[in-house]
């Protein structure tokens, strides 16, 4: 081999044992990267045995991070996700979480709970979580929102609100009103003023399950419960959709509570608020096995103010 051919090689040479640890790093990269990478949307079937597997009655499902929510619906369906729990008001009620973490995120909401149990499945941690503060609800004014048991009304000019089991699910599209159910009470003057449960996103834009209550022109709309068993307290949470709210914008809207006619408290929602939560002391209703139970809605300006809430008895 000539000389000027035998140098050639050796800067060839040099530069191979030069690129060895390159590629190695580069595969080191590649691994790390594959690692961080976020399951694919197929991906997501493998999550069904753990969390069946860890699931008992009652539990929450939750995902970490919240973005993922929508994927893990995709996968498990209502019966492990139903829409109460997906768009639930918080986490105090239940007993225990079944938490899907992907990227090695943990969900802030579950931060008191403990681990009991846990499974990995590629990808995904899926852990059981118990509840060492859960509370028991002696009733849920959403789920309890029935014709058997409600009346709706309004008080100027005096009116009343039936109930339409099969009216047309009106929707209101992205940045509109959030979606009016088929069965619903319906109110003169148009589709906004009806009393159903509906989901409106909160200000960090999670889904939170309500009874749409948009206050009259005058007056007070009044959704009034028959034969409600309480616990200490009636404790819930009002918002509007924030697209609308977000604009600090409008009136005040507030939520009075009467028991067997007497007031037991106000809430006042501004915009800006978000999804806020309110607790009214029951006194000397506590306890009750039968009690009439109001919620007044009133704005000094009705205009735009969809108002939403949702509430316990605990």
């Amino acid at each position: 081999m000539s000389r000027t051919r035998w140098m050639r090689w050796g800067r060839w040479a040099r530069w191979g044992f030069t690129l060895i640890p390159v590629l190695g790093l580069a595969e080191l990269g590649g691994h790390v990267y594959a690692s961080h990478r976020a399951p694919r949307f197929d991906d997501w079937a493998a999550v069904r045995a753990p969390v069946e597997a860890l699931k008992q009655p009652g539990d929450l499902v939750v995902v970490a991070p919240p973005w993922a929510d929508p994927l893990a619906r995709r996968a498990l369906g209502d019966a492990l996700m139903p829409l109460r729990d997906a768009a639930r008001p918080d986490e105090s009620r239940y007993p225990a979480a079944v938490e899907i973490s992907i990227l090695g995120q943990h969900a802030d909401e579950l931060a008191g709970f403990r681990e009991v149990a846990r499974q990995e499945r590629g990808k995904f941690l899926v852990r059981r979580l118990e509840n060492p503060a859960a509370t028991r609800v002696a009733f849920d004014f959403v789920e309890g929102l029935r014709p058997a048991r409600v009346d709706v009304r309004g008080t100027e000019p005096p009116l009343t609100c039936p109930w339409n089991p099969s009216a047309r699910v009106v929707a209101g599209g992205l940045g509109g009103h959030p979606t009016f159910p088929a069965a619903r009470f319906e109110c003169p003057g148009g589709v906004f003023f009806n009393v159903g449960v509906t989901v409106i996103p909160d200000q960090h834009f999670r889904p939170r399950r309500c009874i749409w209550s948009h206050p009259f022109a005058r007056g007070e709309i009044i959704t009034r419960f028959h034969g409600v068993p309480l616990g200490q307290v009636i404790r819930g949470h009002s918002g509007m959709s924030w697209f609308v709210e977000r604009e600090r914008k409008g009136a005040p809207v507030t939520l009075t509570v009467r028991v067997n006619g007497d007031e037991i408290g106000r809430a006042t929602h501004r915009d800006g608020d978000g999804w806020a939560a309110f607790e009214m002391p029951l006194g000397a209703h506590a306890g009750a096995t039968e009690a009439q139970v109001e919620f007044a809605v009133s704005a000094r300006d009705y205009q735009h103010r969809h108002f939403c809430f949702e509430a316990d008895s605990r």
